[in-house]
């Protein structure tokens, strides 16, 4: 009998957690309210670069960039990326701070999105958000 009690309990618990990984998949974080976003030239991998040439805070730039995050789409397999070009530093309005890659493609192709704490993971991000990227990060 302990060991059925035993086997539901770590069913359930695995559940838990699948589950809680499956609806925190907006790259990273489950809150996409934020506050503040600001942007740099990229300094490699698996970091921020914190010489950042603006700071976003306006409502409507945010919405674009929250847009961003919770629509953009995760890619199978391991990524394999050249350098990026932007580095992206969210605060959320939690007070949680995010970092992240991009590459911001030409008007009408798909960009690129990548969290800096899990570099073998992208995202894709569609042509109508990215033709409204390119005026925020160029």
């Amino acid at each position: 009998m302990k060991k059925i009690i035993f086997f539901v309990v770590s069913l359930s618990f695995m559940s838990v957690i699948l589950f809680g990984c499956q609806s925190n998949d907006n790259n990273g974080h489950s809150d996409v309210n934020i506050s503040k976003f600001s942007i740099s030239k990229s300094s490699g991998f698996g970091k921020v670069n914190s010489d950042f040439f603006t700071v976003y805070k306006d409502k409507e730039t945010l919405d674009i960039f929250k847009n961003a995050i919770s629509n953009a789409v995760k890619r199978e397999g391991i990524a394999n990326m050249a350098e990026p070009k932007f580095d992206i530093k969210v605060i959320y309005t939690d007070g949680n701070k995010q970092g992240y890659h991009q590459w911001v493609g030409e008007k009408g192709q798909k960009s690129t999105l990548m969290n800096v704490n899990d570099t073998y993971t992208i995202y894709s991000i569609s042509e109508e958000i990215t033709n409204r990227l390119i005026g925020l990060v160029k």
